[in-house]
């Protein structure tokens, strides 16, 4: 008899039709030009692409404005006049997302720094001569 399945698995338990295997997997959303980890942590710590474009939108209007470009866009009137938190304005936004995502780069370097850093030391415990010969292929 053959190992393929009969005509009654059809109808036993646990029932596996065509296809039914795990159907999620990670799709990414383009080539990304940088590293991988960094772009991917930025856009969940910091904010999505088109987050980051709209405060760089932003911000390039805002310089447009100032420098007589463009007219001034209407005020728009406040809902809440008791709201005493001023909002960022669009140059402000502009260098708060650049901070963030230097913070997330940041973050990201010391990680791998002291992941090699353990590793290194991992090898010289392990093989002294081998953790020579790769420190000085780093050496200038």
């Amino acid at each position: 008899m053959s190992g393929s399945p009969t005509w009654n698995s059809w109808f036993s338990f646990p029932f596996f039709a065509p296809l039914s295997g795990a159907v999620n997997q990670d799709i990414e959303t383009g080539p990304y030009q940088g590293v991988p980890e960094i772009e991917i942590a930025i856009i969940r710590e910091v904010g999505s692409f088109g987050k980051q474009l709209g405060i760089i939108s932003e911000a390039v209007r805002d310089l447009a404005v100032k420098m007589g470009e463009l007219p001034p866009e209407p005020a728009e009137p406040s809902a809440d006049a008791a709201d005493t938190a001023r909002a960022m304005t669009p140059l402000e936004s502009l260098d708060d997302l650049i901070q963030r995502v230097k913070r997330v780069k940041d973050t990201y370097a010391a990680a791998v720094e002291r992941d090699a850093t353990q590793a290194l030391e991992r090898l010289h415990r392990v093989d002294r001569d081998a953790a020579r010969k790769l420190t000085a292929r780093f050496r200038p």
